[in-house]
Order: structure tokens, then sequence, then C-alpha cells
């Protein structure tokens, strides 16, 4: 007997039982998802019946169910690789989204080609252009080129802002904060609207669109987001104390934050920092502050060296995770160290974060790494800010 053809199966081949698997979620897990959430929903929003990229600010792990459910349109998402590694939620993601995967830290190309590919098909795609969550509660800029590659695809895109889901899960954050979370469409850009703009005019307009100050937005709203935890985890993005100025010294137990040197805080239910010794009342505030900080840091000195305890080295191949060594995570001008194994910093060509902070690198040899311990928080976004500092030096 001769092999039968052995064809992978295409989105465009499966894209009724895609429809049919995302309508079933959203009339049976996402009600109960909502609730707990505590996401709105008034009406459902209209879009073109033209094939279109939507766009939207990322705050929350499962934004693309709630925009989603918001337009009862069916959508191609773009997912971090990370999310299908969840052993029951990758797999719903998976079976019943079929969502075109994308390595963070990486240049992405493979993504786009499937996105092009859906769209010549006449489906939609969903995608965040930052790339990342949101942690310090303002909305990211695009990842660069992203306004270019839609030109390309001459389609229609759709613009929209999440309110109110930062404070409900910051990227930081453990547990979920009561509140509310809606769905507002922006802007609808058709293909004549696009190829009249410069790649550089329609970036302003998406990062225009899209952005949203958390802080800024509930000073108006006034929406607590009320929860037992409000503040715990908070050290994976508040890396640098106020008052010692050391870095990766931030611990947290429920509402409350503090420093080895002394330094106490809390954070009530509308997100608001309140302590001595702090002259910034938001998460927002504080990461400027550090930030600007850490301009004061001469990277390129052999003296320079910042670590975290009790971390993992995984390497990432096919959604699965292989333990590499485990121990301390150190950053010198010359290479990201765990325990024993060094990435030299030449070899270094990308880096992101996932999760509440957890640090991706990507090198030359394309081998893709996870940093983690399912125990531990450690300031993922401070290694990333100093690893920009190291490569511009």
């Amino acid at each position: 007997m001769g092999k039968k053809d052995s064809k992978k199966t295409t989105k465009k081949d499966r894209y009724a039982f895609d429809k049919f698997g995302v309508n079933l979620v959203l009339h049976t897990i996402v009600p109960i998802l909502k609730n707990r959430f505590g996401v709105k929903k008034h009406e459902t929003l209209t879009v073109t019946d033209e094939p279109f990229v939507m766009l939207y600010n990322h705050v929350t792990d499962l934004d693309i169910v709630w925009i989603i459910d918001a337009f009862r349109t069916h959508m191609y998402c773009l997912a971090s690789e990370h999310m299908v590694r969840f052993p029951i939620v990758g797999k719903i993601i998976l079976w019943y989204f079929n969502p075109i995967i994308i390595k963070k830290g990486s240049t992405g190309t493979a993504a786009v080609m499937e996105i092009h590919r859906v769209i010549k098909a006449g489906h939609n795609v969903l995608m965040s252009p930052e790339g990342v969550r949101s942690g310090n509660g303002l909305t990211n800029p695009l990842v660069p080129a992203t306004a270019a590659v839609l030109k390309k695809l001459r389609c229609n895109v759709v613009t929209v802002r999440i309110h109110g889901g930062y404070l409900t899960s910051p990227r930081w954050g453990k547990g979920i904060r009561r509140g509310e979370i809606t769905i507002e469409k922006i802007a609808e850009y058709t293909k004549d609207d696009i190829a009249k703009m410069s790649a550089e005019e329609f970036e302003a307009h998406i990062n225009e669109d899209i952005y949203e100050d958390a802080y800024a937005y509930n000073e108006k709203a006034k929406i607590p987001f009320k929860g037992k935890k409000l503040a715990e985890g908070i050290e994976a993005q508040l890396f640098m104390c106020p008052r010692c100025k050391k870095l990766g010294t931030i611990h947290s137990k429920n509402n409350s934050f503090f420093c080895g040197c002394g330094l106490s805080a809390t954070m009530d239910e509308y997100g608001i920092i309140k302590g001595d010794d702090i002259s910034f009342d938001s998460v927002t505030k504080w990461d400027a502050w550090q930030s600007k900080e850490l301009d004061n840091i001469d990277v390129t000195s052999d003296e320079f060296v910042v670590s975290s305890d009790n971390l993992t080295l995984f390497e990432i191949n096919e959604h699965k995770e292989t333990p590499v060594d485990t121990g301390k995570l150190t950053l010198t001008k010359n290479a990201l160290t765990v325990n024993n194994t060094s990435i030299p910093m030449d070899e270094i060509s990308g880096y992101s974060i996932v999760g509440f902070g957890k640090l991706l690198i990507t090198t030359s040899g394309k081998h893709y790494y996870e940093i983690s311990n399912k125990k531990v928080r450690y300031p993922g976004i401070m290694y990333i800010k100093l690893l920009v500092k190291i490569k511009e030096n």
C-alpha cells in the first residue's frame, strides 16, 4: 500500500472548525472568565466586513478573549509562544483559537508570513503591536517596523483600547483585582487611508489610538480594584529602592512591600502607593524614576554586576522547557550567566519579558531561553533595561 499524503492543516482548511471552536468557548468558558475579571459588555461592537488586522493595548493575558467577545467576529490571534506552554490553558488556546505563534525577542518573520497568508485567505487577525504587556501602567510603543509591515499587507486596520486591564491584572501581580474592564473601538483605517500615510504617520496614529495611561484613566473613572494581594509581586517591576537606591532589594506580601533598608509602603485599591520616604504615588512614576536612575550606572565597568538568586535557565524548543542550569542569575558587561552556564553578550541577539516579568533570551545561534522559577519573582525588566544599555555601549 502506498503512503497516505501527509499535508499540514492550514488555517484556511480548518476555518469552519476554528470559528465553531471559538464560538463554543465564547458561550461556555468566557462568561465565567468575564465575571471573574469584571469585564463589562454593553453592546456588540461593529467592524468592517473586509479582512482586517485589529490592534490593541496589551494589559492582561486574556485580552484576546475580551476583544473577540466584544466584537463577536472571528479573528486569528497572535500569541506569545509562552502561552501555549501552559498545561491546560495552552492546550485550549492551541486547539480552540489556532493562534499564530511568535517567539518574543525574535524577528517574527515567520509570524508576519502567516499573517499575510491569513489575510490573503480572507480572514482577520488580532494582535498587540507592543509585543509585551504593560508593566508600569503605560502602553508600550509599537515594535519597530510594525506600521511598515501593516502597510505592506494592504488590508484594513482597526484599533481598540482596553480600559481597566492593568489595575485588574498587572503583569507583575498575583491574583485578580475585582474592578472593571471595558473595550473601546477607537478607529478603523481602510486600505486607501493607510496607503496615503507614510509608515511614520501611520505608526503615530496607532500609538495614539491604543495608548492607555492606567492611572490617568482611573483618576477620572474612580473604579476601585479590590483584592487581598494588591502589592504582592511588585518587586518584578519596581527594582530600585528610592531610599537606599539598591537594585533588587524590594520584597512584597499582600498589600505591602518593603526593603531591608527600612523602606515600607502599601498599595490601595486604586493602585496608589503610600509610604514614608517615597515621593511618587504610582507604579508609573516610580518606574520613570528608577529608569532615569539607571543612567548613573556605568555598565562598561569591570565592577558592574547585578544578580538574582534561585533561578533556572530553560531552553525552549517546540513549546517544551528543558532545564539547562540552576542557581544565581548574574549580568555583567560580558555575559548573562545562570550558575555555571554563560551566554556571551555578543551572542545575545534578542531579549524580552513574559508573564510577570520572566526574562527571555534569543541567541545568534537560534537558541531560545527562559529564566524563571515558579516560586520566585525577580525584576526581569531591570535586566532588559540594563541589557539595552550594555548593547548601546
